[in-house]
């Protein structure tokens, strides 16, 4: 188990080799030779894992890649669910890269398991998980361990590919996934991931993803990029691998429940890559086989009939379907990563959204009690600043009370979080906060007086602070419902003397 001193993981690629750092995402990957920026301890760790990495047999890998992490408690996987999924979507995307097609023969670079990904956490490890003595004999050079009280030694709780436990102490070894894999001679991530960045139409949109929050879109393609890996692994038969790329295909594309899958498939492929001649015989005789796979467990034919023409059944057979597929999947993902792109520049998805959908939203995570107000503060942060944008943007069947109920919660939170408020901007938190529903003039005239004790003061700008954030979301909701405060004063000044005539 992890002990209090290590507080970090090491995310290794044991098959793949860099001559210099490269930032993938939020990561930046480096040479196991490379200990820039690590701590003694770290530097030691490092070295101690390097020397743990063999191709086969009495061959150790001279240098690897990595990445170090916080701490991954792998006895505790659904706690730190989040971050392994980061490092999926990392391990995901290098397989993906590597994965470019030959340009004449179509084939990957390389597989999926040249990408294979090895988490190491330090700590303590059960002696008897590293060293079994059952029904097993040491034949290695003399390394006797040293256990404490609890027949633990210093050690690492490793996951190999996101499926499989191990452990390891110094002088242990890791073998490859496979039987045999090769080491590529050219293989370089910090000049195969730069030529890719350069060459490639979509790469640097899809690692956009890796650095921004997770949308529905990423997430579609992240998952259909894991399944197109799965194509490429060794262990998958030609069949399995047409099946896995299938998968892809119809996540990729959201293709819905039909009877008419594969003219649907053609439509979404020819839609997305245009109509190009003998694709659509492609995509028929790619499912063709899919279903023949799924429903018979085989199909007659796994190769590509060129054809004259679509109503022909017959004529040479060239490239695998399984080729094709791969080459056709990319494609799709770089032209669904630019219109993405596209429609993000342009804000389209924002532009869909209503004011008081955004304050739905806002008041749904101030109220979550199951989160810190500090977080909570944070997870608001983009909303507020988008509901700022299209303040002006008419809506009808608008909600005051939506605005009014957000302004009560986020100042309720914000007190709870910052005890350094200054006592001015804390007096006018806690007015606005115990404001009563009964009647909006009070929560509007609280939420002006707290707008001109702000406006003075330079506006927020900035999106990076709990304060920050609660005054701006204020200071909007007074944008929105200013009128509405001068029309009740208004409407107050004109009752009161009517009042004092009739007395």
């Amino acid at each position: 188990m992890p002990n209090d001193s290590n507080r970090y993981s090491f995310a290794v690629f044991p098959f793949l080799k860099t001559s210099g750092a490269v930032t993938i995402g939020q990561m930046t990957v480096r040479s196991t030779d490379d200990a820039t920026g690590l701590l003694p301890e770290q530097a030691r760790q490092l070295q101690e894992i390097s020397r743990m990495l063999f191709l086969k047999e009495h061959l150790r890998i001279r240098s690897a890649s990595y990445t170090v992490v916080p701490l991954i408690d792998l006895d505790r996987r659904d706690e730190h669910a989040d971050a392994l999924e980061d490092l999926a979507h990392l391990q995901a995307v290098v397989a993906y890269c590597y994965a470019s097609p030959h340009p004449i023969f179509i084939e990957p670079f390389l597989q999926y398991e040249h990408a294979s990904l090895a988490i190491f956490s330090p700590g303590n490890v059960s002696i008897y998980v590293v060293r079994p003595d059952h029904h097993a004999e040491w034949v290695g050079p003399e390394s006797p361990l040293t256990k404490d009280h609890r027949h633990e030694v210093d050690g690492y709780h490793g996951l190999y590919n996101f499926k499989h436990h191990f452990w390891v102490t110094n002088g242990s070894r890791l073998y490859p996934p496979i039987p045999h894999i090769g080491l590529n001679l050219s293989q370089d991530m910090a000049a195969d991931l730069g030529q890719f960045l350069f060459e490639s139409s979509h790469y640097p949109l899809l690692e956009k993803l890796l650095k921004r929050p997770k949308t529905a879109t990423s997430e579609r393609i992240l998952r259909a990029i894991d399944w197109f890996n799965r194509a490429n692994s060794v262990t998958a038969s030609e069949e399995e691998s047409i099946v896995n790329l299938a998968v892809a295909l119809e996540s990729l594309l959201l293709l819905p429940e039909s009877d008419k899958k594969t003219e649907r498939l053609v439509d979404s492929v020819s839609l997305v890559l245009g109509r190009i001649p003998r694709l659509d015989m492609w995509v028929r005789q790619f499912y063709e086989a899919r279903s023949a796979i799924v429903h018979e467990g085989q199909a007659h034919n796994l190769r590509f009939v060129a054809s004259p023409s679509a109503s022909a059944s017959d004529g040479p057979v060239y490239h695998s379907l399984l080729a094709y597929g791969r080459q056709v999947f990319q494609l799709c993902v770089g032209a669904l990563l630019f219109g993405a792109g596209l429609a993000e520049e342009a804000g389209l998805q924002e532009k869909l959204v209503t004011n008081q959908e955004r304050f739905d939203e806002i008041n749904r995570e101030l109220s979550d009690k199951t989160t810190k107000p500090t977080e909570k503060l944070r997870r608001i942060a983009s909303t507020v600043q988008t509901a700022e944008r299209y303040r002006f943007v008419p809506e009808s069947d608008s909600s005051i009370e939506k605005f009014l109920n957000s302004v009560r919660l986020v100042s309720k939170v914000l007190l709870e979080c910052d005890e350094k408020l200054e006592v001015d901007a804390k007096e006018r938190l806690e007015r606005i906060a115990r404001a009563g529903r009964s009647d909006h003039y009070e929560i509007l005239d609280a939420v002006r007086d707290f707008n001109e004790f702000v406006a003075p003061l330079a506006r927020p700008t900035e999106l990076d602070g709990p304060r920050i954030i609660a005054f701006r979301l204020i200071l909007v909701v007074w944008g929105y419902t200013s009128p509405n405060y001068f029309w009740l004063r208004q409407s107050r000044t004109k009752t009161e003397p009517e009042s004092g005539q009739s007395d």
